[in-house]
């Protein structure tokens, strides 16, 4: 039977990065995807320049799109814009897994796509896995395992099954549109109104030679999503046609769950999507460093790997805790979310903004402040 010190289940982005550096501190590591690479998946990819930092590496220009982000513009729920400088990358999800699945590679992990997780059964001195790869299965055994599968992860759902609803309660939506109008290319648009955004800011910004118009709600995502682009239509008079709709929920209802004993999970499997903040990439890049060094100071000290993993990952929940905590009070009526961009309150989180973006410059990785506040 093939045996691991770490097995990685997921091609993302904590998968990966959790495979790479579990390799390049002398761990036996394999990193399975069920999908062939590269693939695609619905996500935003954009993520503040700190992010690079969190990978581990310089992204090369060739990873991201052609067209650079670095203005940012928050419409408020009076229609009014206010309008920043600070650099995004930008990037297909596509190919910048990849780019990540081949750095795990490199560093000395096995890679293994269309390769997916049948079972798992955790055994005295770790855990044997069922893999099936097109028509052949095996069996493996690994002493940690780290689950980095999704929102719909396979191996919560096996841990926690109530965790799940039998369907998904809502969602966003991205609409892939070709045209032009009175748009920046190298803007990143954030929408807070309600009528287009009932949950968490509406987006608006260009990957290479489409646009992309995206927003999420609980329910009538649709309804929410075509009338958000009849307002871009009419708002920045643009002219075009969409090309293709891209759609991602998730039945998850829980929140934050880290694992157990020599099991970690880590980004969207371990709930870690802060709705507030619109983003999930720089939270699955973190949780994948903490659960490499957690495991490799259980194995130092003799503690469990869980245990050291959700000491690390305190500070993130308990700032995610606060966070929807602030975004259910923002966005419960129209006169929160406008007393929320008040301008002495833009001021006062314009300065924030600029301060911790100057900060992340110089902190570690694992003390960066994760952006936008």
């Amino acid at each position: 039977m093939e045996k691991y010190d770490v097995v990685s289940v997921g091609g993302g982005i904590a998968g990966s990065i959790a495979a790479r550096m579990a390799a390049e501190n002398g761990l036996n590591s394999l990193l399975i995807e069920r999908a062939k690479t590269p693939r695609d998946k619905p996500c935003s990819g954009i993520q503040f320049g700190y992010f690079e930092k969190l990978v581990g590496r310089p992204i090369p220009k060739d990873k991201l799109c052609a067209n650079e982000i670095f203005t940012m513009n928050i419409i408020t729920p009076d229609d009014t814009t206010y309008q920043g400088k600070m650099k995004v990358l930008n990037f297909w999800r596509s190919t910048f897994d990849r780019w990540l699945n081949d750095l795990a590679v490199e560093e000395g992990a096995i890679f293994q796509d269309k390769t997916r997780l049948v079972d798992f059964e955790r055994v005295d001195d770790g855990i044997q896995l069922q893999l099936q790869t097109g028509t052949e299965s095996r069996e493996i055994f690994t002493r940690y395992l780290i689950a980095a599968d999704g929102m719909s992860s396979k191996v919560r759902k096996k841990l926690r099954p109530d965790h799940y609803l039998q369907e998904a309660p809502g969602g966003a939506m991205n609409y892939y549109c070709t045209g032009e109008g009175d748009l920046d290319p190298n803007a990143l648009y954030m929408v807070n109104i309600k009528a287009y955004a009932p949950i968490m800011f509406a987006w608006i910004y260009k990957k290479d030679d489409l646009w992309v118009i995206g927003t999420g709600a609980e329910y009538d995502l649709k309804g929410y999503a075509d009338r958000f682009y009849d307002y871009v239509c009419q708002k920045y008079n643009f002219k075009g046609e969409i090309v293709r709709k891209e759609g991602f929920a998730s039945p998850l209802k829980n929140g934050v769950y880290l694992g157990e004993g020599n099991i970690l999970l880590c980004g969207d499997a371990a709930g870690l999507l802060d709705a507030y903040r619109g983003v999930a990439m720089d939270n699955a890049a973190l949780s994948a460093r903490f659960a490499v060094q957690a495991i490799l100071e259980a194995e130092k000290t003799g503690t469990t790997a869980i245990s050291q993993y959700t000491q690390k990952m305190q500070p993130m929940k308990r700032q995610m805790e606060a966070n929807e905590v602030k975004r259910q009070a923002k966005f419960s009526s129209d006169e929160t979310l406008a007393a929320s961009f008040a301008p002495h309150q833009v001021l006062i989180d314009g300065v924030k903004m600029i301060a911790a973006n100057a900060a992340n410059k110089f902190l570690p990785p694992e003390k960066v402040f994760t952006l936008p506040f």
